[in-house]
């Protein structure tokens, strides 16, 4: 094994740890402050955020994958020692941004001006959902320019300074909006309080990203309109796996709000809410993955790539498929016990219980695949990944309108439109193009990633359903029960039945190693202070 492939799997688990612990803290908020708001807001004005934060959602399409380029772009040309390179990288991208930023402004002004007309909002809250989309809107127009720095901190792998300025802007927002909401403020305030950091964390960024940049400047002269193409014929690729992505998970929310009503949106929110935390404890653990490839990619490490797909995807799959199936046995007791007394009609929770219940399969097998497409980025081989997650977007938009409007079959037809059209392409052919991409076969497949997957999570999936039977959880203790023991349950099959002798190993190795410079930093300081005494 080459020193490169160690020392990248080194800063891949650094870089990791970062992902995770930002990144779970804002789902698991976000998780929680749903309850909150339900209570402060009620149904209704509840969808009315959760519908304009998922027309939001798609201004992340407007950069067409640029934020993907930048994390290519910047450690291969690192790798090449190539300055020139970074600033022209850095340069062009600032000025697309900008460039976005206007685009993004007049859009606000369109949806500000149609917003009743487009979606079923009761009237008395039009206008203030009006103003909430140009609060909403003005922010991200604002940040829109600064986006550069957040992809810029990827590129550099610095993902610690990236996702401490985030963890404390999630932090210090999340008590404004607790203690404002308490006093009586309503949607305009969350809008408001949402909006100003996310203005804040990118200037943050900026500042941090340019420190670590002191040679590079900014100039028109460095604008590359041809590497502007290069940047987005790469980038364009990354763009259709995440609008195939926003389709599946947001789109949903606006053929409720049209067909339905934004109450139903509120109920859809709280059903999807669980997997919508393990899409985001799955994001940060893999995250990390894409710069790391690509830098092995440029120095033609292709054996490690493949080494790095076949670990990342089982690690990804002893998250997944016991959660997943947490969700699908127990889903509807942890309705229950979450958010059971804040919906006036007790049908409704159980309702959400199955309609749970069949989103989390589907899911789990999108999920299955996520840390495949990262690998293909990396190598910048993704375009039919993304290709065919914009079909199962689509097929995913259509069902649900046909179930709704045709055959009014409600929450739970949607549900199962969107969990068919994912269980078949995400579970049938995107498997078989990953691994014709690489070159893997399905023999190696199953024994290096399913076959230790299965070992390690079965022991947790017959607890979990042992335990339904038994005693279904009625109280937030039991939960927290269900939930670290099947945890610890599931590191310790892992580390037995899933890992290899070379993995645990290195797993070992990296843990004392960081034990051993935390401790000889620790003895550092004290022999200065007791020098200064």
């Amino acid at each position: 094994m080459s020193q490169q492939y160690i020392t990248t799997s080194k800063r891949l688990i650094h870089n990791t740890i970062f992902n995770v612990i930002t990144l779970v803290s804002g789902a698991v908020i976000t998780f929680f402050l749903i309850r909150f708001f339900l209570a402060q807001l009620g149904e209704s004005r509840y969808g009315v955020w959760v519908l304009i934060g998922s027309i939001f959602q798609y201004r992340r399409l407007l950069d067409m994958g640029m934020n993907s380029s930048i994390d290519r772009y910047i450690p291969v040309n690192l790798v090449r020692r190539d300055n020139d390179g970074v600033q022209r990288v850095i340069s062009t991208s600032l000025f697309f941004f900008a460039a976005l930023a206007v685009v993004l402004g007049l859009m606000t002004l369109l949806l500000y001006d149609n917003i009743g007309a487009w979606f079923a909002i009761a009237p008395k809250l039009v206008g203030t959902a009006g103003v909430l989309v140009l609060i909403v809107g003005g922010s991200f127009v604002l940040s829109m320019p600064l986006q550069v720095a957040s992809a810029l901190l990827c590129g550099l792998q610095r993902y610690d300074i990236l996702n401490l300025t985030e963890l404390i802007m999630l932090l210090l927002r999340t008590f404004f909006i607790v203690v404002l909401l308490g006093w009586g403020f309503g949607l305009l305030t969350i809008g408001l309080v949402y909006g100003a950091g996310e203005v804040l964390v990118k200037i943050a960024q900026f500042v941090y990203a340019r420190k670590l940049l002191p040679d590079v400047s900014v100039t028109i002269k460095s604008i590359d309109f041809k590497l502007l193409k290069e940047m987005l014929a790469y980038g364009i690729n990354t763009c259709l796996y995440r609008t195939g992505g926003l389709l599946i998970l947001k789109a949903t929310d606006l053929v409720i709000a049209v067909y339905i009503g934004t109450a139903e949106v509120s109920q859809f929110a709280v059903a999807i809410a669980g997997i919508l935390l393990l899409t985001q404890l799955l994001r940060a653990f893999a995250t990390a993955i894409k710069p790391a490839v690509s830098d092995l990619d440029a120095r033609d490490e292709h054996s490690s790539v493949r080494e790095i797909s076949f670990l990342m995807q089982k690690y990804s799959l002893l998250m997944v498929i016991p959660a997943a199936w947490f969700l699908i046995v127990m889903g509807g007791d942890f309705l229950h016990v979450w958010v059971g007394e804040k919906f006036q009609d007790p049908g409704v929770v159980n309702s959400l219980g199955v309609v749970l219940a069949v989103l989390a399969v589907g899911h789990c097998l999108r999920l299955s695949q996520y840390s495949n497409f990262l690998v293909l980025v990396g190598k910048g081989e993704h375009r039919l990944f993304g290709v065919l997650t914009i079909i199962t977007g689509l097929l995913c938009i259509s069902a649900s309108i046909v179930s709704v409007k045709i055959f009014n079959l409600g929450l739970l037809g949607i549900a199962w439109s969107n969990c068919v059209p994912m269980a078949l392409i995400s579970g049938i052919i995107l498997p078989v193009y990953f691994n014709r991409k690489m070159k893997i076969t399905m023999r190696e497949n199953f024994v290096r990633v399913w076959w230790p997957v299965f070992l390690g999570c079965t022991p947790t999936m017959i607890l979990i359903s042992i335990w339904k039977y038994i005693n279904s959880p009625e109280s937030w203790m039991s939960i927290a029960a269900v939930v670290v023991f099947s945890m610890m349950l599931t590191c310790i099959s892992a580390w037995y039945f899933s890992l290899t002798s070379g993995e645990r190993e290195r797993f070992t190795k990296s843990l004392k190693i960081r034990w051993l410079r935390n401790s000889s930093i620790r003895s550092s300081e004290s022999h200065i202070a007791l020098r200064e005494e």
